[in-house]
């Protein structure tokens, strides 16, 4: 007589889809004790001949100044316009420094031009002999700015003032136009400062980092961007839509989407680090961006760069933001 398997006794292996097919698994556990006893043997020596491997050193985040603008030679000298908090050529072309947001300390409110311009005034003034250029960083948007990366150098040293801005704990990571290193540059810079408790990470006000699993805590955040932790519940889409779902109400709980011709893209920044948008799942996630208040807290991802997970499932991802 065949043994009934109990549900308990047989291990559970998530299909693509993130669902579970039952009936799948058919044993015998008198037969299958040999067959067990022999995988366990495969997985032991190679569990032992993986560590007497030599361990694997892992690459050095390279400078934001090295890996953020593309063609350096393009550069033009640029002054502070403090009155607008941009940045401004001798022809008159304006930039904006991309990539960041100014988190305002005082109202507990994340976003403004008034905290740009002044946490840049502030910065700049306090480094009086700074030499100043910009970079376009991507096209003049319709207000006639164009978002630009910024170098400051001093004693013929040049470096990124956005990686500068994040290091300095005074400005978050707000991806838009940075490529796949550039983005773990940036990202590195802001976890330097958030593990040195630096500028605003050691402060109770404004509020950096919000739980997904507590949607009432993003009502102060409307409108303002911010950095959210949790874990994806479930996953959804139409034709146009793909939904990451960090609560069982999508009409209150929070929520984020991305444009079905986005997937490739995201899928291709989180295939860094051994992930894809079908078995997000149940993993634990970062996402960044602007909240919106849709049927609950919802963001909208646009920059594959926004997303990352983080239980990585390689060795480590230098510049996983895990604080």
């Amino acid at each position: 007589m065949r043994n009934k398997v109990k549900e308990a006794d047989v291990p559970q292996r998530r299909q693509k889809t993130g669902w579970r097919k039952a009936g799948r698994v058919k044993t015998l556990r008198t037969a299958a004790a040999p067959l067990l006893a022999g995988c366990v043997a495969v997985l032991l020596t190679q569990a032992v001949a993986a560590d007497e491997r030599a361990p694997v050193e892992r690459p050095e985040i390279p400078e934001a100044a090295d890996v953020c603008a593309g063609v350096r030679e393009q550069t033009v000298q640029v002054t502070f316009d403090s009155s607008e908090a941009l940045f401004v050529s001798a022809a008159g072309d304006r930039f904006l420094a991309s990539d960041i947001e100014m988190p305002v300390q005082a109202s507990g409110q994340a976003g403004g031009e008034d905290a740009r311009r002044n946490t840049l005034q502030t910065y700049l003034e306090s480094r009086p002999d700074l030499e100043l250029a910009a970079v376009a960083a991507g096209p003049e948007n319709r207000w006639g700015l164009t978002p630009g990366w910024v170098f400051v150098s001093d004693d013929g040293h040049s470096a990124l003032l956005q990686e500068q801005l994040l290091k300095a704990g005074v400005a978050i990571f707000a991806p838009g136009h940075a490529g796949a290193e550039c983005a773990d540059a940036l990202r590195a810079a802001e976890t330097q400062a958030s593990l040195a408790r630096a500028g605003l990470w050691g402060e109770t006000s404004p509020r950096l980092v919000y739980s997904a699993a507590a949607p009432k805590s993003f009502s102060d955040a409307s409108g303002h961007y911010v950095i959210a932790r949790g874990r994806i519940v479930s996953l959804g889409k139409t034709r146009s839509t793909r939904y990451l779902n960090f609560g069982k109400y999508w009409k209150t709980d929070f929520t984020v989407t991305l444009k079905a011709s986005a997937e490739d893209d995201v899928n291709t920044a989180l295939g860094r680090s051994g992930w894809t948008l079908d078995a997000l799942e149940g993993q634990v996630v970062e996402i960044r961006g602007s909240v919106q208040e849709r049927d609950g807290p919802s963001m909208v991802l646009r920059h594959p760069e926004q997303l990352v997970v983080l239980n990585d499932k390689r060795a480590g991802r230098d510049g996983q933001s895990s604080n």
